[in-house]
């Protein structure tokens, strides 16, 4: 059963907000043994609480704190604190992946837009967020990463602890308002919020992301993903016209590309005239060009990332990673043989989404190698998938691949067409040793 909380009149929340002030200390003694707390991610972390936490952590018991990509490395995330706090995680960073090293986390294989489910599952009866100083009516906002921690999580709550940080963006959108009357305990605490800034961009994501740039037309809608790669198509994009943007995470590189009139989504069907996202991961420049930027509307992840949602733009245009690949079109984008490297996130729910969108694309891309541990280079396509690795995307849904050595279309295409275009696309020094493969296991 679903619980909302009403809403004082909007004259009262000056009162109710001073009412329900407290320190960072006294919030984390709210905690008790067992509970299970609903912690957001990124900047909507709430600093003071969290640090307030780890002190306690000691004293606590069986804390389950459902929470993704932390941009930073709290007390309680030792060793020693194993049968204190665990984390389950919906999306693994850096930290993640030290934290599930060490046995003091665990991945929720999750696809974005189900995490409100996943999170109805757990049942918090806690929730914890970062959020902006309340309007002249009393909303807060709940900013950069509350696609990671649903509203109803906070509706749902028992108990809503909230930090209100004045550094925090306002992004519009009516999904991330939440009132003063909402909640139950407020932090005030002006936290310095981590930046992520761009990611050097390599020879090889260079020329991928030419590749990827020709196969977007003027007028289409896009989706890139994090890291070198989409800053390198961010920036071969500019001399594209009138873009539309409908994506889980708004970063740097896109912002770029609506500053320059790129992106105007003045071609879009679907939200004419708004970029769409749900998540914004990058520095404080990108934290002022998007606060209270009205060319913006913000949504739940389990709207954005609904394919049947994403597939109502008409042209999208899906660009994410992939670490590997088979000679049948088996996509292993989020782990490293068992390794937990990252998180299935939204690429299932784009790759679908950009398949059923009329005049849509779905691309993966990867580089065509890797170097070992060793220093021996090797490739990222293979004949079969090493021992342990996850597909993150079925080979049914794969369309276009691309390396830095081209593109291979596989949509209709037969087992033994995939291999063979995709063995044109490997290293050269690897196509010999695929053909081998392939012909070994009769695809050829």
């Amino acid at each position: 059963m679903t619980v909302v909380k009403k809403l004082s009149h909007a004259g009262s929340w000056r009162e109710d907000y001073r009412q329900k002030l407290c320190s960072a200390e006294d919030a984390a003694a709210l905690i008790k043994n067992n509970d299970i707390i609903a912690m957001a991610g990124g900047t909507s972390i709430p600093k003071g609480f969290a640090t307030a936490l780890s002190k306690r952590a000691r004293e606590l018991f069986n804390i389950t704190l459902l929470q993704g990509f932390s941009l930073c490395n709290y007390e309680f995330m030792q060793p020693q604190f194993k049968e204190h706090i665990h984390i389950e995680t919906s999306f693994v960073g850096l930290t993640e992946r030290k934290c599930i090293q060490m046995g003091l986390a665990t991945y929720v294989p999750i696809h974005l837009h189900k995490l409100p489910a996943w999170l109805d599952n757990r049942g918090p009866n806690v929730a914890a967020h970062a959020v902006t100083p309340p309007d002249e009516n009393g909303y807060m906002n709940r900013s950069c990463y509350a696609g990671l921690c649903h509203r109803r999580s906070l509706e749902n709550a028992k108990t809503v602890i909230v930090e209100v940080n004045p550094n925090t963006p306002w992004l519009c959108g009516d999904d991330f308002k939440l009132h003063v009357s909402e909640v139950d305990y407020i932090i005030e605490n002006p936290f310095e919020m981590e930046e992520i800034n761009d990611i050097p961009i390599s020879e090889n994501e260079s020329q991928i992301a030419a590749f990827v740039a020709d196969m977007i037309p003027d007028g289409s809608t896009i989706q890139l993903g994090l890291g070198g790669l989409a800053n390198a198509v961010g920036h071969l994009l500019k001399e594209k016209k009138d873009l539309g943007l409908h994506a889980e995470v708004i970063s740097n590189s896109m912002m770029q590309l609506m500053k320059l009139g790129v992106i105007n989504n003045s071609r879009k069907n679907f939200y004419p005239g708004k970029a769409l996202g749900c998540f914004a991961v990058g520095n404080r420049e990108l934290w002022k060009y998007i606060d209270h930027n009205e060319n913006f509307c913000f949504r739940e992840v389990d709207y954005i990332n609904d394919p049947q949602v994403i597939a109502r733009n008409h042209g999208l245009i899906s660009v994410n990673n992939s670490l590997m690949m088979d000679l049948t079109g088996q996509a292993a984008s989020e782990s490293i043989g068992s390794f937990q490297y990252s998180g299935t996130g939204g690429q299932v729910d784009f790759v679908r989404g950009a398949g059923l969108s009329p005049g849509g694309k779905s691309i993966l891309s990867l580089n065509s190698t890797y170097k070992g541990k060793d220093g021996r280079i090797g490739s990222r396509i293979v004949p079969v998938l090493p021992e342990g690795t996850v597909v993150s995307t079925s080979r049914n849904e794969v369309q276009y691949v691309v390396t830095e050595y081209g593109v291979a279309n596989l949509r209709w295409q037969s087992i033994s067409e995939r291999a063979k275009r995709l063995i044109a696309i490997a290293h050269p020094d690897f196509r010999d040793s695929l053909r081998f493969a392939a012909r070994k296991h009769g695809w050829i």
